[in-house]
């Protein structure tokens, strides 16, 4: 079989001892098609001894590989994507559990189709990402990129964070509440959701959403924006515990005056899909639509 594919990374969670098993097996396959595989550098792998010489460090391991293997669930996947995000390069993910949104590939396939892919058969899905940059006394002390949202909260505080947003320059709106939820589509069906968001597919990436988390006013409603928007969130409370949450997994401490500015990243992911299942597909099995309907 010709290969398109030279170097191949494997990321899956540093504890994560129930999928060793498998990168073992994909390490061996990857090799037995003149593909070489790439490790992080995990001490749970010491036990494989095949694995070894394909650890490699932190710099080589995102910047070497023509496509990137994911073993979990949607965390994993969002945490590969955005640390891949600069490559534009392929991601496979492979779902031990349940049906991903992102992870569409079951582990009893997933060989063949790693076959299919380093082969170079293989269809993607272009996903847009966002970018959070905050703002501290006038100068840039973090940029963030985001595959799925970026939530400002107030922690387990009972007092409502209050927020000054601007769009493209312009005064939108000054509200009360729980936080906020800038969603990109991909995220639509995540924290977003959740809050009463609206589900957008992610087929469109020319648009993110605003949504607020229990605002103390019924007219705030959720918005859908072009991604070519810039959106700009003054804090205006002064407590602690203030927080911007990147993807669910990444949390910076924020505070009153900061501004964080969410703008379109330059960059996307290559989120390959299964040629067997679509998004609608598995928008129905996960949120149990049509079920029942005879009962």
């Amino acid at each position: 079989m010709h290969t398109t594919m030279k170097n191949v990374a494997i990321n899956f969670r540093p504890d994560d001892t129930g999928s060793l098993e498998l990168v073992r097996e994909i390490v061996l396959f990857l090799r037995e098609h003149n593909v070489n595989p790439l490790l992080p550098d995990y001490e749970i792998l010491s036990a494989f001894p095949e694995c070894k010489d394909c650890i490699t460090d932190d710099q080589s391991f995102v910047n070497n590989p023509d496509l990137v293997i994911v073993i979990g669930g949607d965390g994993s996947f969002l945490r590969a994507a955005r640390m891949f995000s600069r490559r534009g390069i392929p991601i496979f993910g492979i779902n031990k559990g349940r049906l991903g949104f992102l992870t569409e590939f079951p582990q009893e396939e997933a060989l063949a189709y790693i076959a299919k892919v380093i082969a170079g058969s293989f269809t993607f899905s272009q996903r847009g990402l966002l970018q959070a940059t905050l703002i501290r006394d006038g100068k840039e002390t973090e940029c963030i990129i985001f595959l799925n949202d970026a939530v400002i909260s107030k922690g387990s505080l009972s007092r409502p964070i209050v927020l000054h947003l601007e769009i493209d320059g312009h005064f939108l709106n000054s509200y009360s509440g729980d936080g906020l939820i800038i969603s990109t589509a991909t995220g639509s069906t995540a924290y977003s959701l959740s809050a009463g968001g609206p589900i957008v597919s992610p087929a469109i990436e020319c648009v993110y959403s605003i949504n607020p988390i229990c605002p103390h006013m019924l007219a705030i409603r959720p918005m859908i924006v072009p991604i070519q928007s810039v959106l700009t969130a003054t804090i205006l409370s002064d407590f602690e515990n203030l927080l911007l949450t990147i993807d669910g997994q990444e949390a910076i401490r924020i505070q009153r005056d900061d501004k964080i500015v969410f703008t379109r990243s330059p960059y996307s992911a290559k989120v390959i899909t299964h040629p067997r299942h679509n998004y609608y597909e598995i928008l129905r099995e996960k949120l149990s639509w049509g079920k029942n309907l005879n009962a």
